[in-house]
């Protein structure tokens, strides 16, 4: 059999899937194999029997039953992750769809640790309640960001987040400048002023946003007309990885600003 027959093989059955799972667990006879995924045990003996024939478990013995091979633990931990990637797939969709390509390195094992947030018919302001939620209301040391949009209510929360002693690094992209100079002189004026304040400007457009702030990081995804649609949050060491290494990607390709 080539691989694909093997993979419709185990997603074929429920069962199937929920014995190797119970074999991952450790030595099982088919009488617990089939107490644990809720079957026959000849379904079970069915099951474990074909995987036997794949190379995927062996017997020990009568007494002590079943267990998986390498080759078996390879097929558990692979589906699990398969599986677990299909769930995040669905789940952050519409996140996925708008972000740009800089962002293409972040896995699913990275987006699944971390807090969902997706605008909706009913909740159309959720991201941007979500990402307040995350810059909060004090002072913190060290604000990193990159914006694709000119927004009055992110000028506002930085504002109240940024003090004399915060370390800010601000990326945006020309047709961002213009704008914020344009609409907003104020805001620039004010962080020119801090003397940890840099502002670095991308020649070409940006697609995603992203806020660091202190321990936690912030993913957003706009639409086309500059809606935030969709965001994905955390403080776990793996995002934090990847949202610093997304930073200073974007961060290296652009000028200060003077």
């Amino acid at each position: 059999m080539n691989a694909r027959d093997e993979i419709a093989f185990l997603t074929g059955s429920e069962v199937r899937i929920n014995v190797l799972r119970a074999l991952q667990t450790g030595t099982r006879r088919p009488t617990e194999l089939a107490d644990q995924c809720g079957c026959a045990r000849e379904t079970a003996q069915r099951a474990v029997g074909a995987f036997v024939e794949r190379g995927w478990a062996e017997k020990r013995s009568t007494e002590e039953g079943y267990r998986l091979t390498r080759a078996g633990e390879f097929v558990a931990n692979s589906y699990e992750r398969f599986e677990r990637c299909m769930i995040v797939s669905n789940q952050y969709r519409k996140l996925l769809q708008n972000l740009g390509r800089t962002t293409a390195e972040i896995d699913c094992d990275t987006l699944a640790e971390t807090t969902y947030t997706e605008a909706t018919a009913e909740n159309p302001h959720a991201p941007l309640d979500r990402f307040l939620s995350v810059v909060g209301d004090a002072p913190v040391e060290e604000f990193r960001g990159i914006t694709p949009i000119v927004s009055r209510v992110f000028n506002r929360a930085a504002g109240r987040v940024i003090g004399d002693d915060t370390a800010v690094q601000l990326v945006v992209d020309r047709d961002v400048l213009n704008t914020s100079a344009s609409e907003y002189p104020g805001a620039l004026e004010r962080a020119e002023e801090l003397d940890g304040f840099t502002l670095y400007i991308a020649e070409q457009p940006l697609d995603f946003g992203l806020l660091i702030v202190d321990d936690h990081a912030y993913l957003g995804a706009y639409d086309e007309r500059g809606n935030l649609v969709a965001s994905a949050d955390g403080t776990n060491e793996a995002f934090l990885s990847w949202s610093e290494h997304a930073f200073e990607t974007v961060r290296k390709g652009t000028d200060a600003w003077s």
